[in-house]
C-alpha cells in the first residue's frame, strides 16, 4: 500500500497541475483517492489548490466523517465523491474540475461526441453527460453508466469529472478531454467541405508531412 504522506503529496501535486493549466480557478474544483474500503483522501473545504500542502489534505471514512483532528475540513462534495467509488470498485482518484473548453460544453448540454483525433475515441470515447442531484443525493442513471464506463463526462451543466485508477491516470483524463474539447470547438470554426488534410495544409504547405503523421498516429494506435 502507498504510504499516505506520499498520497497527500500526490494530491498536491495534482492539484497545482490543474491549477497552473487553468482547469481550476480561486478555491474551485476536488481531488480525492480511495486509500482502503473504509479510508479516502481529499482536498479540503475553502483552500486554492495553488496552496495545497501534504498537512492540509482530509482524511475521512465510507461515510464523508472526518479522521483526526485535523484543523481542515473535507470539501463540501465529498459524500459525492465516495458515492462514485461505490458504484465503481475499479476507480480509485476522481477530479472535479472546470477546464474552460469542456466545462463550456457542459453548461451548454452540448455532448462532445465529433471524434476529432483518433486518440479522442480510444482514450475517451464519446463523452456524455451525467446528472447529480446535490438536494438529495441522488444520481442519475446516465451518471451510473459514466462511471462504469467512462473515463471522462460532463457533469449537471456547470463542470466535468475524471476518474482513474490513479491521480495520475485521472489527471491525464480530464487533460485529454479539455485538449479535444479545445480541438472540437476550433474545429466546428474550419469551413464546412474542408477535411483535416486540407485544412492544415492550407497553412502549412506540406500536404505530404501532415499525412505521414496522421499514419503513424493510426498505426500506433494499431488502427
Amino acid at each position: 500500500m502507498i504510504p499516505e504522506f506520499e498520497v497527500r503529496r500526490a494530491i498536491c501535486e495534482v492539484g497545482k497541475r490543474l491549477y497552473a493549466k487553468g482547469y481550476v480557478a480561486a478555491k474551485h474544483g476536488n481531488i480525492s483517492y480511495k486509500y482502503s474500503e473504509n479510508e479516502y483522501f481529499c482536498t479540503p473545504r475553502g483552500v486554492s489548490k495553488v496552496f495545497l500542502t501534504p498537512d492540509k489534505i482530509v482524511k475521512v471514512d465510507a461515510n464523508g466523517k472526518k479522521i483526526g483532528n485535523g484543523m481542515y475540513e473535507p470539501t463540501s462534495e465529498v459524500t459525492l465523491h465516495i458515492r462514485m467509488y461505490k458504484e465503481n470498485p475499479e476507480i480509485n482518484a476522481l477530479i472535479h474540475a472546470q477546464p474552460p473548453f469542456s466545462t463550456a460544453y457542459a453548461i451548454k448540454n452540448a455532448p462532445i461526441n465529433n471524434c476529432v483525433l483518433p486518440e479522442n475515441y480510444v482514450y475517451l470515447g464519446v463523452v456524455p453527460k451525467g446528472a447529480y442531484n446535490k438536494a438529495t443525493g441522488g444520481i442519475s442513471a446516465e451518471l451510473i453508466d459514466c462511471l462504469k464506463t467512462k473515463k471522462a463526462f460532463l457533469f449537471e451543466g456547470t463542470s466535468v469529472f475524471s476518474t482513474g485508477d490513479t491521480l495520475e491516470n485521472a489527471f491525464d483524463n480530464v487533460d485529454s478531454l479539455e485538449f479535444y474539447s479545445k480541438m472540437n470547438f476550433i474545429g466546428s470554426y474550419i469551413p464546412c467541405g474542408a477535411n483535416v488534410t486540407e485544412a492544415v495544409s492550407d497553412h502549412s504547405g506540406n500536404e505530404a508531412v501532415v499525412k505521414s503523421v496522421t499514419e503513424q498516429i493510426m498505426r500506433e494506435l494499431g488502427m
